[in-house]
């Protein structure tokens, strides 16, 4: 195979955007974490984790 048929060294036409868009394969389903992730995003984190809660540098 040539380099100007080798698709690692496409050079895009003019208008075409030099990074190609990522598609989302749609007919594959969302693995169990992410599903579990999603579920743990849907509601903010708002408890204090820090591990001293008094002040700055107490």
């Amino acid at each position: 195979m040539s380099a100007a048929q080798d698709p690692a060294h496409h050079v895009p036409a003019p208008g075409e955007p030099s990074i190609p868009e990522i598609e989302d394969d749609e007919t594959v389903p969302p693995r169990p974490e992410e599903s579990i992730a999603d579920a743990l995003r849907a509601e903010p984190d708002v408890e204090d984790h820090r591990r001293n809660h008094g002040p700055i540098g107490a």
